[in-house]
């Protein structure tokens, strides 16, 4: 096991986790939801997973999460997903499955659209596409709206349960939107979400769906569960899927 930090010129940093598996020919890559970390119970689940099957696994937390660089201020999507990207192409070898738990779903099929080749599979998790735009059109009011543009930052507070807005963060959003577009991934896909989830509305794993280029694309729908998909038997549907993103792997290998 090797925990460190990955490094950059300008002083940021990443921390990540990776386990590797002597003869695995694949690897997992979790991506952790927002206002979480790479050592979350699904991160725990996925870790154990990976040896399981002979994987190799690589986590690691996004900017301004867990131990890695930034306050709450400095979270963008952007910032997540150049993590993404140089994480994984500097700490692994071949084909990965990447795993993107909400904030992190989005952030997978953005980095799965920019190393298609790299990227063997993907599993998305209530994937949180978008969700910028739904805080910004549906959530916000007009005067909440206004206040941002003129600077204000909003949390992080126990009246924000947390979170953290500003009017860049929205700005940099906009800039990686999927669901008003092609999602150009051609790999195999499964998308995972709970139909009591009051985060992420279900259906829209159907958009997502009729978006993505790939032609293998299952949408599977846990009825009962809610946002966090970490109840035993939403644990026992995630390591399903693997086993299927696996199998088709093994076919096309």
């Amino acid at each position: 096991m090797t925990q460190s930090f990955y490094k950059r010129q300008n002083g940021h940093f990443v921390f990540y986790e990776q386990h590797k598996q002597k003869g695995a020919k694949v690897g997992i890559v979790y991506l952790h939801g927002l206002l979480s970390s790479h050592n979350s119970r699904k991160g725990r689940f996925l870790k154990k997973a990976a040896k399981k099957y002979g994987l190799d696994y690589l986590s690691f937390d996004f900017t301004a999460h867990g131990k890695s660089w930034g306050k709450p201020t400095d979270w963008r999507i952007g910032r997540c997903l150049k993590d993404a990207v140089e994480v994984i192409k500097a700490k692994t070898d071949g084909p990965q499955i990447l795993i993107g738990s909400s904030m992190g779903g989005w952030i997978g099929l953005l980095a799965s659209e920019l190393m298609p080749r790299r990227v063997a599979g993907y599993i998305g998790l209530a994937t949180g596409a978008d969700f910028m735009k739904n805080v910004w059109e549906n959530l916000l009011t007009d005067t909440l709206r206004e206040a941002l543009q003129k600077g204000v930052v909003f949390g992080p507070s126990e009246k924000t349960n947390g979170y953290c807005f500003s009017y860049p963060m929205f700005e940099d959003a906009q800039k990686y939107f999927l669901l008003n577009r092609p999602i150009c991934y051609r790999g195999p896909v499964i998308l995972i979400n709970g139909d009591k989830d009051l985060l992420v509305d279900y259906r829209q794993n159907f958009k997502i769906q009729e978006n993505l280029l790939s032609k293998d694309v299952q949408t599977w729908i846990v009825k009962g569960s809610g946002h966090n998909l970490s109840t035993p038997k939403d644990l026992k549907t995630i390591r399903r899927a693997i086993e299927v993103v696996l199998e088709k792997i093994n076919k096309t290998a």
